[in-house]
């Protein structure tokens, strides 16, 4: 059944509203009409079974016959900073760190970054119409935030109120993230940070370092940058969130 994401503010009175990027893709991609079925999900978690019960040139109503509020998304928080790649790796980055539960995402340009940092504003407009496509495909009931970029002095002070700082890095000083030791109580937020293709200066991953973010490797092979964001939000997922088949739901 097709999904559409709304603000739990255009839900009012057993109806909702649909219009902008969404209603556009109602109607004129799917061309559905007065009385066809739709799932609605909101900025609240909540899911909402609908039907179409007017359609005016720039929205649609929809009355809702049931709302629930599925437990879908990850118990982990977990915010990729990621560093700006070329082109348009970052869609793949962020359609699949959406599909892989990430709570919020950070571009951020360093001291080697090969992308184009002054345009990445303009971009942000488009990453966050990938982050709901990608939300919608695989049933999230949330969709991610994509904040504004930032340089990477400014990553580490950001990071600082996460839980647990993991700066993911292929130089030495790392540890594997197979051996990286357990902390003191199960986080609840995680900071990732991956490099762009020109990686990491000596100078940043010290300056992480002693701003508490631990430094890892994930093996022997040299990874991708868009393939490290991936890699490292399904291991921390698998570890403390919500992949790997287990219930990692804890008090």
């Amino acid at each position: 059944m097709p999904r559409f994401f709304v603000s739990a503010s255009d839900i009012a009175d057993g109806t909702a509203s649909v219009g902008g990027t969404e209603f556009r893709h109602l109607q004129r991609v799917l061309r559905l009409r007065e009385g066809d079925h739709v799932t609605l999900f909101d900025d609240a978690g909540k899911e909402h079974a609908g039907i179409i019960v007017s359609l005016s040139p720039r929205v649609a109503l929809v009355r809702v016959t049931e709302s629930t509020t599925p437990q879908r998304e990850s118990p982990l928080a977990v915010t990729l900073y990621q560093g700006i790649p070329k082109g348009r790796k970052m869609d793949l980055v962020v359609e699949k760190a959406t599909e892989l539960g990430v709570h919020a995402i950070v571009p951020f340009s360093s001291a080697f970054s090969l992308g184009a940092g002054a345009s990445a504003g303009v971009k942000r407009e488009r990453w966050e119409r990938i982050a709901v496509a990608a939300a919608k495909q695989s049933g999230r009931t949330q969709v991610p935030t994509i904040a504004p970029p930032l340089a990477f002095a400014e990553v580490v002070r950001a990071a600082a109120e996460h839980d647990l700082r993991v700066l993911f890095f292929e130089g030495a000083g790392t540890v594997p993230f197979a051996a990286l030791g357990e902390p003191s109580t199960r986080p609840r937020t995680v900071a990732i940070a991956i490099g762009p293709e020109g990686g990491f200066s000596r100078d940043e991953t010290t300056a992480a370092r002693d701003a508490g973010f631990m430094l890892v490797d994930m093996g022997p092979r040299i990874l991708r940058t868009e393939t490290a964001a991936l890699v490292a939000l399904a291991l921390v997922q698998a570890r403390w969130g919500d992949l790997g088949g287990r219930d990692a739901r804890w008090d």
